[in-house]
């Protein structure tokens, strides 16, 4: 199981509020969940989620299938290439005063996403989250980042999915030792001209690798926990982009282009084009060999003081037009045999949300004997985390970014 360990006070306020705002699933629960399933059969739910990667699109239709022949539900994944758009959408909705039957059923969602929709209002505001009988599989007490979204409180308003870690990747063929740390690849990116890029700001990968660099070098990390303030912070961004000024010239065709998203990186390291790929699923590399697009000589690897990590999660608008089918079919997915299925190798990688000591000993022994990829790092290797740091440092660092050095593409 994979942890974000929160700062102190967020683990303060889950302690004294846990109790209240998760109480043990009751036989009440249980009567309100039958007749959720009950309303929930013959509706349809539109499940809007990035649609960029073909593993993950062939999942959510393995479980739209799954779910439509266990609970009559029939799901439409909409897919999005930017989740930031969908915010948008359930916002001209309210101020449109469309409150119900809304477009969107279900989102996936985190970080600066998710911050804007619980700012604005545009999330279902009750912790529904424990209704779900299979929220009993996730271990929300000694987990606090499962109720932590980028340092904002999910206030029980969106459900875990899945968890995430930046990680990198080279061709042990080519390259013997990788950079592992921000001041070791600027050196190896000032002495293998054109041999590296990132993706493309707001890209969500880019835009993380942009924090990760930012968080190796900052002076004082938990300055990042704070919400961004100009007038006391933007001299904290200075040694990002002093960073980045110097790379830049350096980077794949001379920092003028570059990739658009973590798969356009990967088809870059197959071509030979580039020497270091990353991603955010710890096994897409694994992933990739698997499908051919990557040789087997590929290897894994985080930076030595740890890697940006995070929690994703599936929220449901306030407006939602089927809010009891969307609450069946997250059930389904944070469900031992969804979630099995999820974090192998073979169908997606994403690692589990739920916590083994919660799990029956049949479940446990199946996760335990999960085949892992030829380049995914274990559990070991990927302990060093990073905290994600607080969303509203994200668009500065896009902005800034975008206005330096995107308007060269």
């Amino acid at each position: 199981m994979i942890m974000i360990k929160p700062n102190k006070y967020v683990c303060l306020f889950i302690a004294i509020s846990f109790i209240f705002i998760f109480p043990s699933y009751s036989k009440a629960n249980k009567e309100n969940w039958n007749n959720i399933l009950k309303e929930a059969s013959g509706q349809t739910v539109y499940f809007h989620a990035w649609g960029g990667a073909k593993n993950i699109n062939s999942y959510i239709n393995w479980a739209a299938e799954t779910v439509k022949k266990t609970y009559n539900i029939t799901v439409k994944h909409v897919k999005v290439s930017d989740t930031s758009n969908v915010v948008s959408r359930i916002l001209s909705e309210k101020n449109a005063k469309k409150n119900n039957n809304g477009a969107v059923d279900l989102v996936w969602i985190n970080g600066e996403n998710f911050s804007s929709m619980k700012k604005n209002n545009l999330l279902l505001n009750e912790n529904w989250i424990i209704q779900l009988p299979n929220s009993k599989f996730l271990d929300f007490k000694n987990n606090p980042s499962l109720l932590n979204d980028f340092g904002v409180s999910t206030g029980g308003m969106e459900m875990p999915w899945g968890v995430s870690q930046l990680n990198f990747y080279y061709d042990s063929k080519y390259i013997k030792a990788p950079p592992k740390s921000a001041l070791k690849l600027k050196k190896y990116i000032l002495t293998n001209k054109g041999r590296f890029t990132f993706p493309q700001p707001p890209d969500f990968v880019g835009t993380s690798f942009l924090k990760q660099i930012l968080i190796e070098l900052i002076a004082d990390k938990n300055v990042l926990k704070l919400k961004y303030d100009q007038s006391h912070h933007e001299k904290m961004l200075k040694p990002l982009f002093d960073w980045l000024d110097e790379v830049t010239p350096h980077l794949w065709r001379n920092g003028k282009n570059y990739p658009s998203n973590y798969l356009a990186l990967t088809e870059l390291v197959a071509d030979r084009e580039i020497d270091i790929g990353m991603a955010f699923n710890i096994a897409h590399a694994s992933n990739a060999i698997s499908e051919g697009k990557l040789s087997n000589t590929v290897k894994s690897y985080i930076h030595k003081g740890g890697t940006l990590a995070n929690v994703h999660f599936l929220s449901i608008p306030y407006n939602s037009s089927n809010i009891t089918s969307a609450k069946v079919f997250i059930n389904f997915l944070i469900s031992p045999e969804a979630q099995i299925k999820k974090q192998n190798k073979n169908f997606w990688g994403d690692p589990s949300v739920l916590s083994s000591r919660k799990l029956t000993p049949e479940w446990k022994e199946k996760f335990l004997n999960l085949p892992r990829g030829s380049a995914t790092l274990s559990n070991e290797e990927l302990d060093l985390k990073l905290e994600e740091p607080h969303p509203s440092w994200v668009k500065v660092i896009e902005d800034k970014w975008i206005k330096k050095y995107g308007s060269n593409n």
